[in-house]
């Protein structure tokens, strides 16, 4: 507990079905055979989703009179855990199987911004060395927090190591407990190109949006600076065919390697077409409206600070 070790004493009765119950844990609140209280389960669960177990237990030693081991910490967060996945693979399920929606807040909203994107983390004691975590978000738009900073309104988070119609489906699982979908006025999906992300735009019914820092990036490594700017207009403004006049006429001119940059950056803007015109110019410059762009971030503070940078490695079901 928060204030040290108790030793407790209790009955184990029978209810009229036969059952076996400690009255005394349920009293107490207290999980089936859990060394902790409900309030140290929280606290341990809380820090470890921040820092490493090591450095959980070290703290834990530190607040509470008689500490947690990194073992225990980390068994304690897989109990708690373990239901939920559960619970979401049931409701997914009933989603798709039966068409059961989810109880809802069936909040209704003129725009919804989904990205998504991918971050791999290595793994140990399994047939891969690495294994992909898919992270999506959703926001209703942008609120301002002081001159040019905002902040994403009404964020939600997702993720998971699973395949992309997977992870669309619990997205849209975790949507529908929050949103009316069919209420919702437009969906924007942005996403850097990945296969599996461009298919969210398909699922919910959504205009599809290239990533612009990955676009930007694109566009500087195959084309270089001198011509960056006007493909990129040119990209943005939805006209495609003139940013690949420009590209084809520079590839003609270029020496091999060169050349070859020019080839792949022309075959990227080809494949994502459909992404590259700012919705805005689709919806209408309102107000409020931003460039999408926020997904990298997210995944580096919802997954990569605590899952990679330290020499860490993890199970599938571990990560998971």
């Amino acid at each position: 507990t928060l204030f040290g070790d108790i030793r407790i004493s209790r009955r184990l009765y029978k209810d009229s079905k036969g059952g076996s119950r400690f009255l005394l844990d349920e009293a107490m609140g207290l999980r089936k055979r859990s060394q902790a209280s409900p309030k140290v389960e929280e606290l341990a669960t809380f820090l470890a989703t921040r820092l490493p177990f090591g450095k959980c237990e070290q703290l834990l030693r530190a607040l509470l009179p008689d500490g947690l081991s990194h073992t225990t910490i980390h068994r304690l967060v897989g109990r708690t855990v373990d239901p939920y996945i559960q619970e979401e693979e049931r409701e997914v399920a009933e989603l798709l199987e039966d068409g059961v929606l989810p109880e809802s807040e069936n909040k209704a909203v003129p725009y919804l911004m989904i990205e998504a994107d991918g971050t791999y983390v290595a793994l140990q004691r399994e047939e891969k060395r690495s294994t992909e975590v898919k992270v999506g978000i959703a926001y209703e738009g942008w609120q301002a927090q002081g001159k040019g900073r905002y902040r994403l309104k009404e964020k939600t988070c997702y993720a998971g190591i699973m395949d992309g119609g997977r992870f669309w489906d619990g997205m849209t699982l975790a949507l529908s407990k929050k949103y009316d979908l069919s209420k919702v006025g437009r969906i924007v999906v942005g996403s850097d190109g990945a296969h599996w992300a461009k298919k969210g735009a398909e699922v919910f019914g959504g205009l599809y949006q290239l990533d612009r820092f990955d676009l930007l990036r694109a566009i500087y490594e195959g084309a270089g600076s001198d011509m960056a700017g006007e493909v990129y207009r040119a990209c943005t403004a939805g006209d495609p065919d003139r940013a690949d006049d420009i590209l084809r006429q520079a590839e003609e001119k270029a020496e091999a390697g060169q050349a070859a940059r020019i080839r792949q950056l022309r075959g990227y803007l080809s494949s994502n077409t459909a992404g590259l015109r700012d919705y805005r110019l689709v919806t209408g410059y309102r107000d409020g409206l931003r460039g999408l762009g926020t997904i990298e971030s997210n995944v580096d503070k919802l997954v990569a600070n605590r899952m990679k940078k330290r020499g860490m490695a993890w199970t599938i079901m571990g990560a998971d």
